[in-house]
């Protein structure tokens, strides 16, 4: 049974508002469950409770035939579904009030059955929830069950899926995080329902961050530009995050969980959106803490006397911006390219770093990127 109090009183108050009249709605035993009349809540209606027991269409009460719990008025059954919820009875002379029976028990029966459509359906949303957070995190799953239930529930496990991990700062609003996840969560299932069309939209709120997963068909990023644009534009909030690469399997989904954390994280300061895939070692690099990046230059670079710095930098970054072409690099410099060779060995001897080592250039290629781009100094200021 769905009928609640509380269903029952938003009903009786809207119907009230349209015909003037007091209405009261009995549940499948007869008691007024809800009234205009809050004095009758809670007491058996005794001709609701004839109507229920003999299956009566309609059962009217006239001046001078009222009993204990019921006045003169029209009662009738309320349906949903096919099986009867209970009676709704309208206070009043039968004459007067007959005219509203039909109309109010066809309005009752819409909108229970708009309620429990409703409630239906958040009730799946939630297990949708929780089975996507299941699926991320649970341990020692099976694997074949699980794609049961997922079914259950309208989601394939086994089709290739990507995950998108999406974080909000409020802009200037008082209204607490609680209530932006909820109505983010509630505008991102619409919204890709109406994108996706043919599939379900599978969301969840974990951690205060909105997930979304996506199917193989899906032009994941592009669907995330424009909900980005929506939900920025409808609330106070800036939206950021990242999309992991797709799926290749059941098990692999906290893969591309992991792989959304870490482009949502290098995508929070340009508050942008990034792919997993498009993340450059650069933009990576630039958001390391500051105090790793003086100390790494420090380490590699400092035994390079200050006189001889600026000329050694500028070769170790015209070699990476060239790609390693040493010919290419001299020339940008109008110098030979053994004279380059020469100065990348002297470079090697201050640093103990060889450019013709891969691990060394790596290493070499890491610590440039922490320069002052416009003139090669270290993050201390102590510079040439």
């Amino acid at each position: 049974m769905f009928l609640t109090k509380e269903n029952g009183m938003r009903i009786v108050e809207e119907i009230k508002e349209t015909i003037g009249r007091d209405v009261n709605i009995m549940d499948r035993t007869g008691t007024i469950l809800a009234s205009t009349d809050p004095k009758r809540i809670g007491q058996l209606h005794t001709i609701a409770k004839e109507i229920l027991e003999r299956q009566l269409p309609v059962l009217e009460v006239a001046a001078g035939e009222e009993g204990p719990g019921a006045q003169q008025g029209v009662n009738l059954p309320i349906y949903v579904e096919g099986n009867c919820e209970g009676v709704i009875g309208i206070t009043g002379p039968p004459d007067a009030v007959r005219d509203f029976g039909a109309i109010v028990k066809k309005m009752t029966e819409i909108l229970l059955t708009t309620i429990h459509q409703q409630e239906q359906s958040v009730l799946v949303e939630q297990a949708r929830s929780l089975f996507l957070e299941e699926w991320l995190f649970a341990r020692d799953l099976d694997w074949s069950a699980f794609a049961e239930r997922g079914a259950l529930l309208d989601i394939d496990i086994r089709e290739p899926k990507r995950i998108a991990i999406l974080e909000y700062e409020p802009r200037g609003s008082a209204q607490p995080p609680e209530l932006h996840s909820g109505r983010l969560l509630q505008m991102a299932q619409r919204y890709l329902q109406e994108e996706q069309q043919e599939e379900q939209a599978l969301c969840a709120v974990v951690n205060r961050r909105l997930l979304l997963v996506f199917g193989p068909r899906q032009k994941a990023l592009d669907v995330l530009k424009r909900f980005q644009q929506a939900a920025e534009s409808f609330y106070e909030v800036s939206l950021s995050g990242g999309l992991s690469s797709l799926s290749r399997g059941p098990e692999d989904i906290r893969r591309c969980y992991n792989e959304a954390k870490i482009a949502a994280r290098a995508a929070a300061k340009g508050h942008t959106l990034l792919e997993y895939s498009g993340i450059s070692l650069d933009f990576v690099l630039q958001n390391l803490e500051p105090k790793v990046k003086r100390d790494l230059c420090q380490a590699m670079f400092e035994a390079i006397p200050q006189d001889e710095r600026p000329e050694l930098l500028e070769c170790l970054m015209l070699y990476f911006r060239c790609e390693g072409n040493i010919e290419q690099a001299a020339q940008c410099i109008h110098v030979h390219k053994n004279t380059f060779r020469y100065r990348m060995g002297k470079l090697a001897q201050y640093t103990g770093y060889d450019l013709r080592r891969p691990r060394d250039a790596a290493i070499l290629y890491i610590a440039m990127q922490f320069l002052d781009a416009e003139h090669g100094s270290l993050p201390n200021g102590n510079n040439p």
